[in-house]
């Protein structure tokens, strides 16, 4: 009361106090103007033209203001400050106002975005002098994706980059494909090159340790690689040192992973009223009672109204950790970047769970001013555990609802609906096991020497060993060991690569009368690789005790061994031209020598030639098209290779045979199905780029528009031979298949102020494959070439493709139902298109089978990022639209599709006398709908809101008083949200397939 009673007199203490108050404002007031002084001016660019909207702000003072439409500014500043500049696009100017009332300020534009350094072939170039199709994307968007997968860091990131989901469990990694199929035996993953050698994952690289990351995507660009380059190269350069301080950075986020569906099934109630109706079809439409149709242990579940969620039990909440510290120093002579990242994440699925270490170290040593010496080392180490089969979320979601899951003693029940083909998928959840282990080293060194002006020369030599090792045990308790007696079974593997490299790199730069550039690249390469792999199955293993380590006691071991050595020798070239940064052409080759092919073509040459006209840098659109600020248009031409997978392919096959002489098992060989091709060559991709790039209202707006067309010729393809010859099949090159296309990507600086930053950008990719020719043949005489029909391959249509009949509807009662081979309708059954009515009900391979793509028709992503003073915001949203998936749990039976009422399925609106609406089939005992199999096709197209970031960075002043030099809190999701008509787990994968999470962390990132 007393503290009240004094704040009261203080308020109400009268005139006396208020004069008081109001005179010391006044004084504060004159005070303050005669401190400040009035500033006026203009900002104008290069040219002299006026810009609006310039940030004008005083140097350590709250004060700002912006330029009006004619450049003109006025702001009140005190005495001897500085004023800064800013408009997106510009160079920052800062100017000191002592003793000045008015200002003309010029601003330059900024050279940052188009000097920053591009990584290309066996150099680097500063951006505004790339002419080939080269996507840079940011190591710092990549890290804001909460995974461990660099391929998914890459989804949406740059445009004709596909990544889809290879797998969704723990420790997994995703399909990276550029600018669509090109092959259709051989493989279409891009080459990883990191630090100039040549790594067989994108994954064998720390995400954290990325300084840069470049996407080579026409043949001008990937010709110097040659025989790999095909379908595209991935460039990455890992940090380095640097010159001062000590720096340590930690990187790390902590979250959890749930599953989302795009689907229901069946529930209890459901499940039993589509077996009922089963049996009812079977039954002349009269229901059967509930002791016939149902097994006691079922009957029990429908009267007490106790069912089973078998998702519940079979899935759980994910923990995902990504820990990555590191350390940068250096001197003048000598630096070193040196970091370790551990991985922990524990599946949604039981039992599954990945841990990963990843070492690396940089050194750079200058020796002399010439000469300077470097090594790279990495070592990665991996451990994951997981249920080795395959079907635990298929048999979790058409296991019938209906019985009891444990046995009264509390354990797993086998059957726990009392039918044999439903056993409980608990039971392999926790009694196999899959345990792999992988060990990753990467090594090389190098040195640089300073030739002489401008000439330098670079040995790099390497050494990448992979080993990999898995043991897989079935217990004796899970399925297969119940279905063998009560024995054990399973294999015990191991795997070991090791990849030399040596290359030597000379580059030349010299100028003539100044605005003629040239630059000269020189390469000798050569790799090799050596792998072998040994593997053991073992079955009725009779005791649990040992594990896998018992297969010396089990019935039948078939061990297996195997192992191929190929190497490959290369000459490059490229010499480029440009004369004062306004027209550029470029010319190069690469020849390789190749261990892989025939014995008459060993080598393959590549060649490439792009030029371009950097039109903004022309005097006439200076001065006459100022709202242009980039403008560069680039044609490429050129040709690269393909290699087939595996070696010793152009050779014939011996397959081993087992005889008994006096009774004596002997061991000798027979020619095998594959005949030998000593013309064996490579697969050849070449490719007509074009392309513009752009940037306007000082390059506020930039984008880049590209369209391609690459033919690929002498596929890698296997004949079908004639048995006569005593051979039924050569890989020979034959057929040619085309992909053509268009990338747009656009980048927008809407706002950049100094506390408020927004930032859109997007990527459109659309891409048609077809197939041009196969076998070259036409049997039937009409001008065409025949189609393979036995592989699904169609002249005109795309690679991967279905065929099959499609459903147009169900009978119903009182139509019309036409008479079919071998197949009786009933009301309530499928109805097919017919393309021609008049030759008959049965369905005409031919004629009424419809060719669906499975390729999409485009994908692209929208990006925000948003800065607003301490706080920063980003989201991108990623579709793929035009995509037909072929979904196999709407018909096979195996996965519940087929309405019998043995297997719970997806949930349908099916058929029934007093439901003549439903689109699928009436359940029937016994046998699956006919056609059921055309419902199987579904749009899979998506819209997904890919990932979300929201951080905070802790003030300056915090960050200095706790020693550090930044600090910043985040939250990230990936894969939140996806919208689709496709029914799974994910609109990329079969519901069998480990589902695609979807995370949520929280990070910290440090400097020290």
């Amino acid at each position: 009361m007393k503290k009240n009673k004094h704040v009261k007199m203080f308020f109400l203490g009268g005139n006396y106090l208020k004069l008081v108050l109001l005179l010391f404002m006044c004084i504060l007031s004159t005070t303050v103007s005669a401190q400040e002084s009035s500033i006026t001016g203009k900002v104008v660019d290069n040219a002299g033209l006026p810009l609006p909207g310039v940030n004008v702000h005083a140097k350590g003072t709250s004060k700002s203001t912006q330029t009006d439409f004619d450049g003109n500014f006025t702001i009140s500043v005190p005495a001897k400050s500085t004023l800064v500049f800013s408009f997106i696009g510009m160079d920052e100017v800062s100017v000191d106002t002592e003793n000045k009332k008015n200002l003309k300020v010029v601003l330059k534009e900024s050279s940052q975005a188009l000097d920053e350094i591009i990584v290309v072939g066996y150099g680097t170039k500063k951006k505004s002098d790339v002419i080939s199709s080269v996507a840079s994307v940011k190591p710092e968007d990549m890290t804001k994706v909460a995974t461990s997968d660099v391929g998914e860091m890459l989804r949406g990131k740059a445009a004709g980059v596909q990544v889809s989901l290879a797998d969704g469990g723990p420790g997994s990694s995703s399909s990276i494909q550029i600018r669509g199929k090109k092959s259709i035996n051989g493989s279409n993953e891009p080459i990883v090159i990191a630090d100039g050698i040549v790594i067989g994952n994108i994954n064998d690289i720390n995400a954290n340790d990325i300084a840069s990351l470049e996407i080579l995507k026409d043949a001008a660009a990937q010709s110097i690689y040659g025989a790999r380059a095909s379908n595209g190269v991935i460039l990455i350069t890992t940090k380095r040192g640097k010159t001062g301080k000590a720096k340590i950075s930690y990187n790390g986020f902590s979250g959890v992973q749930t599953v989302n569906r795009n689907f229901d099934v069946y529930s209890g109630e459901e499940f039993a009223q589509l077996k009922r109706e089963a049996y009812r079809t079977s039954n002349n439409g009269v229901y059967r009672p509930d002791n016939q149709v149902f097994t006691p242990l079922e009957l029990e579940s429908v009267q007490s109204g106790k069912y089973i969620d078998w998702e519940k039990l079979v899935l759980r909440t994910g923990v995902t950790n990504n820990h990555s510290l590191s350390i940068s120093s250096g001197t003048d002579k000598t630096s070193i970047f040196s970091s370790i990242n551990y991985i922990n994440t524990s599946g949604v699925v039981p039992n599954s769970d990945y841990d990963k270490v990843a070492m690396r170290v940089n050194v750079d040593q200058r020796v002399t001013d010439w000469l300077k010496v470097g090594m790279n080392v990495s070592l990665q180490f991996s451990e994951s555990n997981r249920p080795n089969v395959g079907n635990i979320l298929n048999n979790a979601i058409n296991t019938s609802p209906l019985g009891q899951v444990y046995n009264p003693d509390g354990s797993f029940r086998y059957l726990p609906g009392g039918i044999q083909e439903t056993p409980n998928p608990l039971i392999d959840v926790y009694e196999t096991n899959t345990n792999e282990l992988n060990r990753n080293d990467i090594m090389n060194v190098f040195l640089d020497i300073n030739l002489a002006k401008g000439f330098t020369y670079k040995l790099n030599a390497s050494r990448r060993s992979w080993n990999y090792k898995a043991l897989s045990f079935n217990t004796s308790k899970s399925l297969s060991g119940i279905a063998n007696s009560g024995q054990g079974s399973g294999s015990i593997t191991y795997k070991d690569n090791v990849e030399y490299q040596l290359s030597n790199i000379l580059h030349y730069n010299f100028n003539l009368a100044e605005k003629n550039h040239f630059n000269a690249t020189g390469v000798y390469e050569i790799t090799s690789s050596e792998y072998s792999d040994f593997s053991n199955s073992a079955s009725r293993i009779p005791s649990d005790i040992l594990g896998i380590y018992g297969l010396e006691s089990a019935f039948l071991n078939t061990p297996l061994i195997g192992g191929n050595e190929r190497s490959l020798v290369s000459f490059a070239g490229k010499l480029e031209y440009d004369f004062d940064s306004k027209y550029y052409f470029t010319v190069s080759g690469r020849a390789d020598g190749s261990s892989v092919f025939g014995a008459n073509n060993k080598w393959g040459f590549f060649p490439a030639v792009n030029a371009a006209w950097n039109v903004s840098n022309e005097e006439f659109m200076k001065e006459h098209v100022p709202v242009i600020s980039n403008l560069k248009l680039r044609a490429s031409y050129g040709k690269v290779g393909n290699q087939p997978k595996d070696p010793y392919q152009s050779m014939a096959t011996a397959v081993q045979r087992d005889y008994i002489i006096n009774g004596v098992k002997v061991s000798g060989y027979v020619p095998g199905t594959q005949l030998s091709n000593p013309d064996l060559r490579w697969e050849t991709s070449t490719q007509l780029n074009l392309a513009a790039d752009f940037g306007l209202f000082k390059n506020r707006l930039t984008g880049t528009v590209e369209v391609y067309n690459t033919d690929t010729s002498d596929l890698l393809i296997y004949e079908t031979l004639n048995a006569n010859t005593g051979y039924t099949l050569k890989l020979s090159n034959i057929g040619k298949v085309n992909n053509k296309g268009l990338e747009v990507t656009l980048n927008g600086d809407l706002i950049k102020k100094k506390d408020f930053r927004l930032n859109v950008g997007a990527t459109f990719t659309k891409n048609k494959n077809s197939i041009v020719s196969i076998y070259g043949k036409d049997a039937d005489g009409d001008g065409r070439e025949d189609d393979a029909v036995g592989n699904l391959w169609f002249i005109g249509k795309p690679i991967d493709v279905y065929y099959r009949y499609k459903a147009v509807g169900i009978y119903q009662e009182g139509e019309n139902i036409p008479l079919v081979t071998g197949t009786t309708l009933y009301p309530g059954d499928i109805k097919l298109y017919d393309a021609d009515p008049s030759n008959g009900a049965n369905p005409n391979p031919d004629q009424d089978r419809v060719i669906t793509s499975k390729m999409p028709d485009w994908f692209g992503t929208f990006s925000l990022a948003l800065e607003y003073k301490q706080f920063d915001f980003s989201a991108d949203i990623y579709t793929v639209q035009g995509v037909t998936r072929d979904n196999l749990f709407l018909y096979d039976y195996v996965r519940g599709g087929s309405l019998r009422g043995v297997k719970n399925g997806i949930k349908q609106d099916y058929w029934t006398p007093e439901n003549p609406g439903g689109n699928w089939p009436r359940p029937r005992d016994g046998n699956d709908p006919p056609y059921i199999n055309t419902l199987g096709l579904q749009d899979a197209s998506y819209v997904r809101l890919q990932n979300v970031s929201v951080g905070f960075k802790f003030p300056e002043n915090t960050i200095k008083s706790l020693g550090l030099s930044n600090m910043r809190l985040y939250v990230t999701g990936s894969n939140l949200v996806t919208i689709t008509d496709y029914q799974s787990y994910s609109p990329e994968k079969e519901i069998n397939d480990y589902p695609e999470p979807v995370t949520c962390v929280i990070g910290l990132q440090v400097g020290f």
